[in-house]
């Protein structure tokens, strides 16, 4: 839903004021996920599984999943199919799928261009080649995905994603990351097709800097996510629970060799357990709050009516200025708002946040702000080239969600380790941080954190930046580096 970079905390420091602040928004604990969430238009019509569980918890269990988004499926999905003894159980706090997944903006796009030379600069061009090559190709899986489980239901449509730079300086940046993605892998030349101002004007309607072309897709994501849970479970009755509004109070080494598993219906052994919590993780993995951190974003279901032109089918929309926190508002500017229309029903669905930083720092997704509604009812019409004069689009349905954010803006992959758990045992697991992309990178973390739990891990193919090891967590994975991220793009005007 969201849009950032990892920037180091620089030399000259805000105030301690504004420094305190953010970073005590940053390490709160997440708790649990509220139980009366702002109602995601993607969910308006639940699933029939959507409060599915067990007469009673199983006693035991190989493999605890917690939670059910697209990381908590691939989890799921990839232990059921390669280890074919394995029990399953899928533990969620609320509803099925009711967490980012099930609020996010549909859009099936990677951020490549716009990160790359960003990525290079700390990793080296070799792991920046990595994490673009693995984030399309899990856009792929996704279409694989959507094709074996949901082809009806999830409405994918394969379209043209338009990046539009509202700045001289957001365009120039990019085209530079471009260049050198270009120039240091030479297979990705033609991934964007790069506007002009003229061409964004006579082609596309819209004001800008420039822009950019590339393959991407929108689909329905909550229909995609239950509809394939509900095949495992048919496929895998005896092997797969799914055990919705149960949330995990807590976890200890039990006296064999896993894990007791607390939740709110008693307690389960786990031999291994998945952490797919994303934004929630500091709750049960206190050592993690503020490398990652919740992040939330406000959505939008606009209809603008039966003479405005359906281009569902061939474009989506993303557009991008600078990112700057106002330290005397205290307001939050994102950097990017992004758009899809429905092409069965022509309705846009646009998400963006400029609103005051406690309310983007947040794990509540039971409000959702009405300035950001205001806002993205006023910024539609505009980027799109309406009159401005005329009344807003009627708001359909508007709703917040909490995204996980990480340190270093990349996904967290792995094995945690004693430090992070505090507890003995090598098996607890996680896959979270998915910092705004998690459709481009939820399905192949989750595939190879299975693996990882199964000990395949010679077959798991993860950007080597996105491992969880004590180095990453010393040097990268840090509280500064969490707060230096809105206190450096900061101002005071």
């Amino acid at each position: 839903m969201a849009d950032r970079k990892y920037i180091p905390i620089p030399r000259a420091c805000p105030s301690i004021l504004i420094y305190g602040e953010v970073t005590g928004l940053i390490t709160a604990d997440p708790g649990l996920p509220r139980s009366n969430p702002t109602p995601s238009y993607w969910q308006h019509v639940p699933h029939p599984l959507a409060s599915t569980q067990s007469a009673s918890l199983p006693n035991h269990t190989d493999y605890a999943v917690i939670g059910s988004g697209i990381t908590g499926l691939s989890v799921a999905l990839t232990l059921l199919e390669s280890d074919l003894s394995a029990t399953v159980t899928v533990l969620e706090a609320r509803t099925l799928c009711s967490g980012a997944t099930g609020r996010n903006g549909g859009q099936l796009a990677a951020n490549a261009g716009e990160e790359y030379l960003h990525l290079a600069r700390v990793h080296g061009a070799e792991r920046a080649g990595q994490i673009v090559r693995f984030t399309l190709r899990n856009l792929e899986r996704m279409r694989d995905l959507v094709n074996k489980y949901a082809p009806d239901a999830s409405e994918l449509q394969d379209v043209q994603k338009l990046r539009v730079f509202q700045t001289p300086d957001t365009f120039a940046d990019f085209e530079e990351s471009i260049a050198a993605l270009e120039r240091d892998h030479p297979s990705l030349k033609g991934l964007y097709t790069i506007i002009s101002t003229e061409q964004l004007k006579e082609e596309y309607k819209m004001d800008g800097a420039g822009g950019a072309l590339l393959r991407a897709g929108t689909v329905w994501p909550y229909r995609l996510i239950t509809q394939t849970f509900a095949s495992l479970l048919e496929k895998y009755p005896s092997r797969l629970s799914i055990e919705t509004n149960t949330p995990v109070t807590g976890v200890d080494v039990d006296s064999g060799s896993g894990y007791t598993v607390q939740t709110s219906r008693g307690s389960l052994r786990a031999g291994k357990i998945a952490y797919c919590t994303n934004g929630y993780t500091g709750h049960l993995l206190p050592r993690l709050r503020g490398p990652i951190f919740p992040f939330k974003g406000t959505m939008t279901v606009q209809d603008p009516g039966p003479n405005t032109r359906n281009c569902g089918k061939e474009i989506s929309w993303g557009f991008h200025y600078p990112a700057v926190y106002d330290e005397t508002s205290n307001i939050y500017s994102g950097g990017l708002y992004y758009l899809l229309q429905s092409a069965r029903t022509g309705y846009f669905y646009f998400g963006g946040e400029h609103t005051k930083i406690e309310n983007c720092l947040s794990s509540d997704d039971t409000e959702v702000d009405e300035g950001s509604i205001a806002q993205l009812r006023e910024k539609l019409a505009r980027f799109l080239g309406e009159d401005r004069s005329r009344e807003p689009w009627a708001v359909v349905s508007a709703w917040s969600g909490v995204m996980g954010f990480s340190a270093d803006g990349l996904p967290v992959v792995g094995r945690l380790p004693a430090s992070v758990t505090e507890r003995e045992g090598e098996g607890e697991y996680i896959a979270a941080a998915f910092n705004g992309y998690g459709m481009p990178n939820c399905l192949l973390c989750g595939e190879a954190l299975a693996r990882f739990m199964m000990g395949k891990n010679e077959v798991v193919q993860l950007p080597e930046a996105y491992g969880i090891n004590e180095d990453r967590l010393k040097n990268l994975l840090t509280v500064e580096n969490s707060v230096g991220y809105f206190t450096v793009n900061s101002s005071t005007n």
